[in-house]
């Protein structure tokens, strides 16, 4: 499969949303780990990591969310499961490089 290679405005774009995300998702993280709003919001954290990689490959979002956790100093959340009180399950080799 040929992937798109992104330029850098889309690069830009791309580092911005992602920073979006994980900020709103930490946010949420604070006030109750194990929470719906929480999840939603890493539920759509996730689904952006997996479309970008599905789209430009799994080297350019490596080097993205290696940019967004160097820009926002945050970690990035694992796509698995959650115990009740929302700790991770498992490990996911693409959260934090």
């Amino acid at each position: 499969m040929t992937r798109r290679s992104p330029n850098a405005t889309t690069i830009a774009h791309l580092v911005e949303q992602s920073a979006s995300l994980l900020k709103t998702y930490h946010g949420e993280c604070d006030k109750n780990a194990a929470s719906r709003e929480t999840e939603f919001w890493r539920g759509n954290l996730s689904g952006f990591r997996y479309a970008v990689r599905e789209i430009y490959g799994r080297d350019v979002i490596h080097e993205l969310l290696k940019d967004v956790r160097k820009n926002t100093g945050l970690d990035i959340p694992p796509m698995g499961e959650l115990d009740s009180k929302g700790k991770f399950l498992g490990t996911d080799s693409d959260a934090d490089f």
